[in-house]
């Protein structure tokens, strides 16, 4: 009867706890396992490229004349002069004191035609000079005045001329290719030498639009590799083309270098390195969420469910690079199951 008395008092106990609205004391139970979300795994581009001039130009002559000197070979800079080479200017120079020589006749001759213009036009007022003999000598000294703006316009045309037989280039570059000889005929228009502006290099590649994208979100500033020298330097975006190559479905880009502790020159090879989010799917996890059957490896959901994943090598902070098509980014897993 006491067993039966006993339920009695516990319902009647529990029934006073519901309606009064208390708590019936629980036993607290053991922490929730810790768990951890699975980052998309990145995966490291290398492309190689090679350092040219930031600008290159073809040097022209203007004239045709023999070569009597060439100021720089190839390799040289160009002095602060800008001297490159210098054309034969003998016959431009005679045509020049010719038409000197023809300046200062019509000059003479326009000095002599205004004074008897001017001593005409009193003899006319005086009514003893004829009016025609007057027009004569106006005529004469328009037509002397005409053709000396005439020979002085030629000599203009001839001194500028004379100043395109030495040839010159921009101050500072430097010269690629040399086309001429002292001593060989230069013929107008035909190519003298090749120049780049070697203070400034530019690396030419081509990068796909998710690539562009990611160099943007950089603000166009990146690190170049030079392995040849072992050195690295810092670079920026500076050309992109609005065009794509069709065949490589890729987009041509030029990044500039202005400094570094290496001799600026074309032909240096570089290595730029973009990391990119991995098109295969993989994640980085922690080791210690890695369980170990057999051969196999797997993650275990928080539900206890396991997962087989594909194990691609460690990362340089000491995680794991896995690969599976039920693991995506952002899942959750049991850190120490």
């Amino acid at each position: 009867m006491k067993i039966k008395h006993s339920c009695i008092d516990f319902f009647l106990s529990f029934l006073l706890v519901v309606l009064l609205g208390l708590t019936v004391p629980t036993t607290v139970g053991a922490s929730s396992p810790e768990v951890f979300e699975a980052i998309p795994a990145a995966r490291v581009i290398s492309l190689t490229g090679f350092t040219r001039p930031r600008v290159e130009m073809t040097l022209v002559s203007e004239e045709s004349a023999m070569c009597i000197n060439v100021h720089a070979d190839i390799g040289d800079t160009i002095g602060a002069d800008g001297l490159f080479a210098d054309l034969d200017p003998k016959f431009i120079k005679l045509e020049i004191a010719q038409l000197k020589a023809d300046t200062e006749r019509l000059k003479s001759d326009v000095h002599y035609y205004h004074k008897e213009a001017g001593r005409y036009i009193k003899l006319v007022k005086k009514n003893t000079a004829a009016q025609s003999e007057l027009d004569l000598h106006i005529r004469n000294l328009k037509s002397a005045e005409s053709l000396l703006r005439s020979l002085q316009l030629k000599l203009n045309v001839d001194q500028e001329h004379l100043r395109r037989y030495t040839l010159r280039a921009p101050v500072g570059w430097k010269v690629v290719k040399r086309y001429i000889e002292p001593g060989e005929w230069v013929t107008k228009g035909e190519k003298v030498a090749e120049l780049g502006n070697f203070k400034i290099l530019l690396v030419p590649y081509a990068l796909t639009v998710k690539e562009l994208e990611k160099i943007n979100k950089m603000e166009g500033k990146v690190t170049l590799d030079l392995p040849d020298i072992d050195k690295s330097v810092e670079a920026k975006l500076e050309r992109i083309s609005p065009d794509f190559d069709p065949e490589t479905r890729k987009i041509d880009v030029g990044f500039e270098i202005s400094s570094g502790d290496f001799k600026f020159r074309g032909g240096l090879r570089t290595e730029l390195k973009i990391e990119m989010p991995d098109q295969g799917g993989s994640v980085i996890v922690p080791e210690s969420a890695m369980v170990k059957a057999y051969d196999d490896r797997f993650l275990v959901r928080p539900d206890g469910v396991r997962v087989k994943v594909l194990v691609l090598g460690k990362t340089k902070d000491g995680k794991v690079r896995v690969s599976s098509r039920a693991v995506k980014a952002g899942e959750q897993f049991l850190l120490k199951p």
